[in-house]
Order: C-alpha cells, then structure tokens, then sequence
C-alpha cells in the first residue's frame, strides 16, 4: 500500500513538473517576425511586430468589432512595402492608432493574419524615446562593455 502511495505521488509530481516546464516555455516557441519575414503558408505561429498603417480604425465606434473581427494593416518598420492585413478579435488597447508599434500573436491562414483574441499589444514610443542631451539608442542596441580578465 505505501508503494502504491509513493508511486502515485511520485507520478503525479512528474506530471505537475512537465506541466510546468511546458507552460513556461511556450511562449518562447513563438517565432518573432515582421511582415517582411512572415513565411505566408505555413502553420507556425508568430509574434508579429510592425506599425500600424495610416486608415487604422482612429475612436472606439471604428474600432467596434463586427463578425469578421477588427481589420487593420501592419507595415515592416524597415520595408513600408512588406505589409500584412491583420484580423483581430478582443480587445483593443486604447493607445491603437496608426503608425504606432504593435505586437500581435497569431498565424497567416490564405494570405491573412488572424491574430489571438487578446494578443494584441501597442508599444509606448515614449519609452523608446531619447532624454533632452542623450543619444537617442534602442535597448536592443546597447554597446557591450568589454569584460577585463581579472
């Protein structure tokens, strides 16, 4: 009976643990792309990243989703001529506008993306932007310090 016991706790901890691991990792498995690198017929799914281009839905009555969801174009931030139509469902953050940066997640299905309802993520140019006096510089962008051997 104690063997039954352990070997039950000891299977359950096994399955919680997998669990675990899977759920903390499955956002990573999200390939993140921009319109420009967006391979149009597969099935992966992708965190897209773009601008919101000009005719954007612009106050909350254009933003009322009808059946088909919220229609909307994002634009690469290198190439304005790779651009994607996106179909949203959810809601919509209040900082949507056009030619703001926007992560979205979600799939191309027959040349759209049909993006997770709620997935949909403006990001704030603020934080991006330079202080007076300061080089204006992408935190992606970070030089290294050169690591001295000590």
């Amino acid at each position: 009976m104690r063997r039954a016991r352990f070997a039950i706790a000891l299977s359950l901890a096994a399955v919680l643990g997998g669990w675990l691991v899977w759920t903390s990792i499955g956002g990573s498995l999200e390939t993140y792309s921009s319109p420009a690198g967006l391979q149009r017929t597969d099935g992966t799914t992708y965190r897209l990243n773009g601008l919101v281009a000009a005719g954007a839905p612009v106050d909350a009555a254009e933003r009322a989703q009808g059946p088909d969801g919220l229609r909307f174009t994002v634009v690469d931030k290198k190439d304005a001529e790779s651009r994607v139509t996106v179909v949203y469902r959810g809601s919509v953050p209040d900082t949507f506008q056009s030619g703001r940066e926007v992560v979205v997640t979600g799939h191309m299905r027959d040349g759209v993306f049909e993006a997770r309802r709620g997935s949909l993520v403006t990001l704030c140019p603020s934080k991006f932007k330079a202080k007076p006096g300061e080089e204006q510089q992408h935190p992606a962008n970070v030089p290294k310090t050169p690591v001295t051997p000590t």
